[in-house]
């Protein structure tokens, strides 16, 4: 079958783009280009400092990357970073994995601690709606690695820090752009952004539309947003408000298993002897989520800061799976509250964070049967209440402008709440894990000029979460214990050639004690064990490099190379012992490389690749995916104040997996990705002019 690409309608809509371009462009833009790379400065452990000193791996990706969108996700922004792998078992359905961080994830982010402008966006269970935030609301990422739980609490996969604050010209009163989007497969993304500035009230205002067929059966997706950002600033405070409204569905096809996926790679999960199909079934997920924050900054005095926040979110989730049909209604509130004090000492600059935040969240969860896509008889219904904690404090010393030294310290707790109503016999039952005390110590000296040595030991505890103490199975598991290791990392950054190459270079080694593993019974239904040991050890590389030429070209070329052999060291199931077994879902070999050419900044071209190396699917290690090499390309040009793109995904038609199911049952493991695939758009700003 020959895969759908245009219709007329989005034929008519670049008509109408090309239209609007002759009667509405305005003003050109700068064409100014630097030839070297800017100094990275990230926020980690809630300070600002250059990356280059910090005794961590990090990593930040720019608003010029991700706007190098070839499907309308973060995924490729996600995926030019060595250690880092964000995979897409269908649309909509993301996973995310830092230094392996994603073994106990069978769909979602779990096991990273996510913020958006600077507030929890994870919840206290420690899962991530990452799928509600839309693409183009996000225009800076920064990335953690390894445990960071003398910062940011439970979790051994890292942080990732999204911001949206859109940056802005003090020239300009009042902003509005729009994005227009169409591509492969009945895709279209409309995008509305309006940015209201005052002395000292800016607001934005953003709204969009994306939708999609799909190119598996039963693989469609459709998602409203709507968004409001402000910030005011007085005085000596500076109070953010954000509110975010998203009506979320896509739908689950399922895997196939190998054979399945040669005769027709299009299909969705089939039937089998005991069990429907997914088209059969109507497999889907909906989400519709409110969230609603304040964040508060007041500065006592020029090196004394005082932050709070406070979130509360409200989910609404259906899920009509193949053996069963769930409802959640998810209630969270997070609240937190951080000290920041810097001092100017002789022996060099000192930085103290002291802080704590606190999360709980009401879960009601029903399970139906699920008849044809449509709740049947009432299975199991319980209410989970969920509080999860943590007090930290930090310290960093700058001495001497060579070393940089960092102490953490956090202790958190969580607790679980369970009660079923519909078994009166059955009594309420809690769990409870207190006293997680998660050290962090880190070392770094400028050995030559812009070369930085550094090595760093950190703890990090990962307690299950709430998908997985009480699964899709509906039995509660209370011996589920957390996960725990100690991290210990080298590493070297550095820029040479005048700041046009940046390098890093990190070596780790990650042992988890109680690892937990997802495991699925004969009808495919998913439960979480403590399954021994794991061996997380590997080795990084990152080289950025940029040159200028005849003072309108520009070149950047970007390299990323991760090293993960991980494995098994104590791993035994059913009698089966597992241990030296490859690490399940992980890839030992990650190459990343792209390559981009400006000309002015008003003609960007770009190729990028991602290339792994074949992935174990099974504990067993007795089924591995095949390796393969993803190539994207792109060009966008900008004429005055409209910005127009072409992108090609999967541009040689490599027959890969994007998202594999682990240890599924029935053998199906694989969720084929799409051929090749086409992105046209444009974006058009208007704006006022401050008089």
């Amino acid at each position: 079958m020959c895969p759908r690409y245009f219709s007329n309608r989005h034929i008519l809509f670049f008509i109408g783009c090309f239209i609007c371009n002759t009667s509405l462009a305005q003003t050109s833009i700068d064409t100014a280009m630097s030839g070297t790379l800017d100094s990275v400065v990230v926020n980690a452990f809630r300070t600002k400092n250059i990356g280059q000193f910090l005794p961590v791996s990090t990593a930040r990706i720019s608003s010029a990357i991700i706007q190098q969108e070839v499907n309308g996700t973060l995924l490729p922004a996600f995926n030019s970073v060595a250690g880092v792998r964000m995979e897409q078992r269908s649309e909509g359905s993301y996973r995310l994995a830092i230094r392996g961080s994603s073994l106990r994830a069978p769909f979602g982010i779990r096991n990273v601690k996510l913020y958006w402008n600077d507030v929890p966006f994870s919840d206290p269970t420690g899962n991530t709606y990452l799928n509600i935030l839309p693409f183009s609301l996000v225009n800076g990422i920064e990335i953690l690695k390894g445990p960071v739980g003398a910062a940011y609490g439970l979790g051994t996969g890292g942080a990732v820090l999204l911001q949206s604050n859109f940056a802005t010209d003090t020239i300009l009163q009042n902003t509005a752009s729009l994005n227009l989007r169409a591509a492969s497969f009945g895709y279209t993304g409309q995008d509305l952004r309006v940015t209201l500035q005052q002395k000292n009230f800016h607001q934005t205002f953003f709204i969009s539309n994306e939708k999609i067929d799909g190119w598996r059966d039963q693989s469609g997706a459709a998602k409203k947003n709507i968004t409001w950002l402000a910030t005011l600033t007085k005085n000596k405070h500076t109070i953010k408000g954000m509110a975010l409204f998203t009506d979320l569905m896509y739908q689950t096809p399922g895997g196939l298993t190998l054979a399945q996926m040669k005769q027709n790679p299009r299909l969705a999960r089939q039937a089998t002897a005991t069990l429907p199909s997914a088209v059969t079934q109507q497999t889907a997920v909906y989400n519709k989520t409110l969230l609603g924050s304040f964040h508060h900054n007041y500065q006592f005095t020029k090196n004394v800061d005082w932050q709070n926040f406070i979130v509360g979110t409200h989910t609404r989730f259906k899920n009509p799976f193949i053996t069963n049909y769930e409802t959640r209604q998810e209630k969270n509130a997070s609240l937190g509250s951080h000290l920041i004090m810097r001092f100017q000492k002789p022996i060099g600059e000192i930085k103290i964070v002291v802080g704590g935040e606190w999360q709980v969240q009401d879960a009601a969860i029903d399970n139906f049967g699920n008849k044809s896509g449509v709740r049947d008889t009432l299975q199991f219904s319980d209410l989970i209440t969920t509080k999860q904690g943590f007090y930290f404090t930090n310290a960093s010393l700058r001495c001497k402008k060579k070393w940089f030294i960092e102490l953490g310290m956090s202790n958190a707790y969580m607790r679980y709440d369970y009660y079923r109503s519909t078994i009166l016999t059955e009594t309420a039952q809690s769990k409870s894990n207190v006293g997680l005390l998660a050290p962090r110590m880190g070392v770094s000296y400028q050995a030559v000029k812009n070369t930085n040595l550094y090595v760093q030991v950190s703890k990090g505890f990962s307690p299950p979460t709430l998908a997985e103490i009480r699964p899709s199975d509906g039995l509660f598991y209370k011996n589920l214990v957390p996960e725990y290791g100690w991290n210990f990392e080298a590493g070297l950054k550095g820029s040479v050639f005048q700041n046009k190459l940046r390098y890093t270079l990190a070596a780790y080694h990650f042992g988890i004690q109680e690892a937990i593993v997802r495991q699925n019974n004969n009808a495919g239904i998913e439960y979480f064990v403590n399954a021994g040991s794991t061996r997380q050890a590997g080795a990084e590389l990152q080289l950025n490099y940029v040159t200028r030429f005849s003072k309108v070209h520009q070149l950047q070329i970007d390299v990323g190379y991760a090293f993960q052999p991980y494995r098994f060291l104590q791993y035994q199931q059913a009698g089966n012992i597992f241990n030296g077994n490859d690490l399940t879902g992980n890839a030992k070999h990650q190459v990343t490389s792209s390559v981009t050419y400006q000309y002015k900044k008003s003609v960007s071209v770009f190729v990028r690749s991602q290339s792994l190396t074949r992935i174990a699917l099974t504990d067993a290690n007795d089924v591995y995916a095949s390796p393969f090499t993803l190539m994207q390309s792109g060009v966008s040009v900008n004429h005055k104040r409209f910005r127009y793109f072409v992108s090609v995904d999967n541009l040689f038609n490599a027959s890969y997996s994007l998202g594999n199911d682990i240890n599924a049952a029935g053998r199906r493991y694989y969720n084929p990705s799409s051929p090749r695939s086409y992105m046209l758009g444009m974006n058009f700003q208007m704006a006022s002019i401050r008089r």
